[in-house]
């Protein structure tokens, strides 16, 4: 088989795939036949072992190494038997996504008569209309922050004409005012330093191209968000660097920019992931999920923590090649054992969970076996750490009445759990749960590695993970033995996943991580919260809330910032060939 829509790298690296592929299977365990099978430290070591070596190169979904642990992957699966349940009769289950946004030929930018070199001295961002522009006026606003009335008086917009001009700004926010700024005292600007707040903020005064500078005393690095759900805006935007403006000996604090010409050409570029599906027939079809991520950074991707000079390779030993190992190990469990099961079992190694959780997503759009026959999913991620954690968190317990029913009463000595009812989680479970399938995530927790190269294999805990996998093969078999089908029922719990201290409000609504649309499509809506009040549907695109304007899913994380409890918003909705303007309350 050979691996679709690739670069020319990659399909260079497919011989060197295979027989690296090749190389791997020796490291699996011996074929159990019928025997029965137990999960050890061993065999999860012995697979972490291969899916966090370097030779991987940390697994970033679209590049040789995720290619390479899939074939492992599925090496595993049909030692033990499992049926494939991919695409066209395989094991894999391919998926386009956005890889990168690239800087193409035409990009130029002069300044004051200067020309400033690409990558050193200017970036266009990764949302940044494409296209020639020529400013002879260009205004400075400052930090180009607007504050909402009712947090204060304080407007970088105040007196200025911006309409069809260039404009300057700050990054960051203004210091915390003392007590003889009357001006802004008392105001936090926090809920304001966000760059989508100010490039939107700029458009909606009709600037015709945005320029960011960072203070002279902070640090000079801009951190590009994620390419895979960008949309891009209709102007220019453009990082310019302090080497930029010290060569054009401007003040770094408000430099005066006299005229600025020049062309942005951002090359969006896909490319294909690959989820890796087995499946184990029972006595019936109705099947019980059990999945992992087995992709990771790859030599750092914009989410890395890591800050370092030198490239180093991500293995992500703990995220997620402790969860795909004891996925893998379940696998050879129960396709071991000769007691018959009453349920099916599909297991999935899904891709792109790092980029967005893109693989699930998809899986959960595009279903390989009958989507209303899907009993409940198990998520297995970061569960390489129990006895450092102390312990094991289950995340979704409320999200079936059986599954609360069994954890309330759960008596179990070998470790701690703690459980906890939400559904919501950014993993990859979400995507089933968002479309009403009862889910169970389980998690060692988070810890000082995570999305850094230090996360490798000699900090693992196998004895531990093994004990984990054991605890997920009795859960998943007392669930077979309950004859009745499990009570879905949605459960409270936050939106925002890992970086939700931004927010002070929620909506309800669980975005759609993989819709390419202009605005944020609703995959889900929560019962009792503001969305489900204001009468918003699964499958809406929201368009605009309150006066922000929503092009993308950072768009809309950036209005969300700037609402309160209390407040209230109109918020546009595309729905169908209909546009609705919904009434929100936020809480």
């Amino acid at each position: 088989m050979t691996k679709a829509n690739v670069s020319l790298t990659h399909k260079c690296g497919l011989r060197l795939a295979a027989a690296t592929a090749a190389i791997l299977f020796s490291a699996l365990p011996g074929a159990q036949g019928n025997t029965a099978y137990d999960i050890t430290p061993d065999s999860i070591h012995r697979h972490i072992a291969v899916l966090a070596h370097d030779s991987l190169e940390g697994r970033e979904v679209g590049e040789i190494g995720e290619w390479k642990a899939a074939q492992y992957i599925m090496g595993v699966f049909r030692d033990a038997g499992l049926e494939p349940k991919g695409s066209d009769s395989g094991y894999l289950q391919p998926f386009e996504f956005t890889k990168a946004i690239d800087f193409g030929p035409a990009n130029h930018l002069t300044v004051n008569g200067a020309q400033l070199q690409l990558g050193e001295e200017f970036s266009p961002l990764r949302q940044s209309a494409n296209g020639p522009f020529s400013f002879g006026e260009v205004v400075f606003v400052d930090y180009g922050i607007v504050v909402d009335e009712a947090d204060g008086d304080y407007d970088n917009y105040r007196g200025l004409d911006v309409a069809g001009k260039a404009v300057v700004i700050k990054r960051f926010a203004p210091a915390r005012p003392d007590s003889s700024a009357a001006d802004t005292n008392g105001i936090n600007f926090d809920r304001y330093a966000y760059l989508t707040d100010k490039i939107n903020t700029a458009i909606e005064r009709e600037a015709g191209a945005v320029f960011l500078i960072t203070p002279e005393d902070m640090e000079d690095t801009l951190t590009a968000i994620g390419p895979t759900r960008i949309n891009p805006k209709e102007i220019p935007i453009i990082f310019l660097r302090h080497k930029a403006l010290e060569r054009l000996k401007l003040d770094l604090s408000a430099p005066e920019i006299r005229s600025v010409e020049g062309e942005t050409e951002l090359i969006k570029t896909r490319d294909t992931g690959y989820n890796v599906v087995g499946y184990l027939p029972g006595e019936t079809d109705t099947t019980a999920i059990i999945g992992a991520h087995y992709d990771h950074l790859g030599w750092g991707t914009e989410t890395s923590r890591y800050h370092g000079k030198e490239k180093m390779i991500h293995n992500g030993a703990d995220d997620n090649a402790s969860g795909t190992a004891t996925m893998l190990e379940l696998a050879r469990f129960f396709s071991g054992r000769s007691a018959p099961r009453r349920y099916s079992l599909l297991f999935i190694a899904f891709s792109g969970e790092e980029a967005g959780i893109l693989g699930s997503s998809y899986y959960a759009r595009n279903m390989t076996i009958d989507s209303g026959k899907v009993r409940m999913m198990v998520n297995l991620d970061m569960i390489g750490r129990l006895r450092e954690q102390e312990g094991l968190m289950v995340f979704g317990t409320g999200s079936a009445t059986q599954f609360k029913d069994y954890f309330d009463s759960l008596e179990y000595d070998k470790f701690k759990i703690t459980h906890k009812e939400s559904g919501f989680g950014g993993s990859d479970h979400m995507a089933f749960y968002s479309r009403g399938i009862p889910v169970l995530f389980f998690f060692t927790g988070a810890h000082a590695d995570y999305h850094k190269p230090t996360d490798d294999i000699e900090k693992i805990d196998f004895e531990g993970t093994a004990a984990v996998g054991s605890f997920v093969a009795e859960v998943v078999t007392h669930f077979d033995n309950v004859g009745n089908p499990l009570t879905y029922q949605r459960t409270k719990g936050p939106e925002r996943g890992r970086h939700s201290s931004q927010y002070s409000v929620t909506l309800g609504i669980t975005p759609d991580f993989i819709a390419e649309v202009k605005g944020l499509r609703v995959d889900a809506v929560s019962p009792d919260r503001p969305a489900d009040w204001a009468g918003i549907l699964k499958g809406d695109v929201i368009i605009r809330m309150g006066d922000i304007s929503v092009g993308d899913i950072y768009d809309y994380m950036s209005a969300l910032g700037r609402f309160r409890k209390g407040d209230s918003a109109t918020v546009i909705v595309e729905r169908e060939a209909d546009t609705l303007h919904l009434p929100v309350v936020f809480e």
